[in-house]
């Protein structure tokens, strides 16, 4: 097994289509837990650490102890943690895998379950679930940075759902689409998708749509933020739980188990400029050829020795921005992911690597000679993190199993002109729709001519939206003026 000193032994994952309400998030991480332990063929007496991914579903005060102890754990475990966020999964095993490297740790279990479906179903109908008094003092994103700046929110950049179109429209400009052809590509790469997520039977939505489909707007599939449809966005409302084990090297030598064990060969994590407005380019990402360059560094394969990824597709952008990382092509003939997806798979709150890294157990498990990579995005395009993984028995020379939490990336933000006006350009844009079809905002991200960053708005967005969607306005000059009364910043295209 040479120097890989973490090893993933268990998995197990579920989704629940056919229950019309499941129960309480905290009781679908025991289930799953103890189902990855039985995979692992371990006893709950031989866990050493606990790791959880907070749901976004319910928050409890020492969730992850709970779960230790209701599966009948010992009660002074070691507990990881980190903010939740769709790297969170990777982020904790890398963190477990450095621990198992300095010795520290033989068995640990990470877990996570969210149950958005039955919440919001509950909510729409005005029920009362069964369920414990929530504890409204804990944040699953304690302790970190907002998804982005009051600024920025100010005007309307608040979401996931608005952030990314923006980087869509950016690559498209940057490889000189039309927006047609853009969307045709973006239809394209989850069509693939949806393909996998029909032979996955613990994909969410397994009709598998054309992406003819996937790209056409229509009463069912609406436009929400340009140029992403419905079906091009990743779906919250699952109930879904998914856990793996993770064993040391010396551990794992002692069991004698290789047969069954996934090699950590390698793993980082790095983060963008925080505040997506103040990137020097919106249509790569810096932090992804980082922790991707580190990885494959330290896993003893280069790229064209991959059988497949699981890059992470919360959206089209960043499938698209990995590939880029990578240095391939979007017509690359490997499956680009494992599972299909989040728009397709399912995305449970920050917690659905965890299933692409039991979904790559599983497969490594039945092809014993692949090589997987598994990716994580965060936040707003912000933290990025990769997973080399192959069998136990199958490791490359040159493999270090080394991981890292957070990479510098070397990059630094532009500055930001707040309550500014004057000659500007356009960077990247997105229009955002109501659930009628009618275009009720634009956001702008601008260049000034002072070499900073600007954001804004349209103060007529349906007639901007018109002007925007004739031909390409990225890189178009135009007038920014600060409202005061407002208290916001408007873009004119002129």
């Amino acid at each position: 097994m040479d120097q890989v000193p973490a090893y993933l032994l268990g998995q197990a994952q579920k989704s629940f289509h056919d229950e019309t309400a499941v129960d309480h998030p905290l009781e679908l991480m025991k289930d799953i837990a103890a189902a990855a332990l039985a995979d692992a063929g371990l006893d709950t007496s031989e866990v050493e650490a606990v790791a959880c991914v907070d749901p976004f579903s319910w928050t409890y005060a020492d969730l992850a102890q709970q779960v230790a102890t209701g599966i009948g754990c010992a009660e002074d475990l070691r507990e990881f943690w980190l903010p939740a966020g769709g790297t969170t999964p990777q982020d904790l095993l890398h963190e477990i895998a450095a621990a198992m490297a300095a010795e520290e740790i033989d068995v640990a279990i990470i877990f996570g379950a969210e149950a958005m479906r039955t919440r919001r179903k509950a909510s729409r109908a005005g029920e009362q679930l069964p369920w414990p008094p929530r504890d409204k003092s804990i944040s699953p994103t304690r302790g970190q940075k907002p998804f982005s700046s009051e600024w920025e929110a100010q005007h309307g950049l608040r979401l996931p759902i608005q952030s990314f179109p923006l980087h869509e429209n950016a690559i498209r400009h940057a490889n000189g689409r039309s927006a047609d052809e853009q969307i045709a590509l973006a239809a394209e790469i989850l069509h693939k998708n949806a393909k996998v997520a029909a032979q996955n039977p613990h994909a969410w939505f397994q009709d598998a749509p054309s992406a003819e489909l996937i790209g056409t707007v229509t009463a069912e599939n609406r436009m929400i933020g340009y140029p992403y449809t419905k079906r091009m966005n990743a779906i919250m409302d699952v109930d879904q739980a998914a856990a793996i084990v993770v064993v040391s090297k010396r551990f794992l030598a002692q069991a004698e188990r290789a047969n069954q064990a996934v090699a950590v060969l390698a793993g980082a994590g790095a983060e963008e400029v925080w505040n997506p407005m103040q990137r020097r380019d919106m249509a790569n990402s810096r932090a992804m050829e980082v922790a991707f360059g580190f990885a494959l560094a330290n896993s003893g394969l280069a790229t064209e020795q991959l059988d497949a990824f699981d890059f992470y597709s919360c959206f089209p952008a960043p499938v698209q921005m990995a590939l880029s990382a990578l240095d391939l092509s979007v017509n690359d003939p490997r499956p680009l992911s494992l599972t299909g997806g989040l728009a397709y798979a399912g995305g449970p709150g920050n917690n659905y690597v965890m299933h692409s890294l039991a979904t790559a157990v599983a497969r490594i498990r039945e092809n014993p000679t692949q090589n997987l990579m598994v990716t994580g995005v965060g936040m707003a395009n912000t933290k990025h993190t990769a997973t080399l993984l192959c069998h136990a028995n199958n490791i490359p020379e040159g493999a270090t199993g080394e991981t890292r939490y957070r990479l510098d990336t070397g990059d630094t933000a532009l500055p930001i002109e707040e309550q500014a006006s004057g000659a500007c350009t356009i960077v990247t844009y997105t229009i955002e729709y109501d659930r009628d079809g009618a275009a009720n905002n634009v956001i702008y991200i601008l260049d000034t001519a002072n070499g900073g960053r600007a954001i804004a708005n349209a103060r007529a967005p349906q007639e901007a939206a018109k002007k925007l969607l004739e031909e390409d306005p990225i890189g178009k000059a135009g007038q920014l003026a600060w409202d005061e009364a407002d208290q916001r910043q408007y873009f004119d295209l002129g």
